[in-house]
């Protein structure tokens, strides 16, 4: 479910071919900037977790963005 929507946004706001978007996939393989994986970050917690989250632990993969996302959800 999130990976899906992360997709989704990672191809139509900065470009990123769906077949590259994997778990395994970094942002860095993706082109996407520290201030696009916040931004990409705060947009799933509200679209998950109904409020935007200001602290964001680094994470380098998609793989790890999504995990985040998904233990906030409980």
């Amino acid at each position: 479910m999130v990976l899906e929507q992360l997709t989704v946004l990672l191809v139509d706001r900065f470009g990123c071919d769906p077949e590259d978007v994997t778990m395994a996939a970094s942002f860095d393989e993706l082109n996407i900037t520290d201030d696009e994986r916040y931004e990409l970050a705060a947009v799933l917690s509200e679209l998950y977790l109904g409020t935007p989250i200001d602290d964001f632990p680094p994470f380098d993969t998609v793989e790890d963005l999504v995990g985040y996302i998904e233990d906030q959800m409980g």
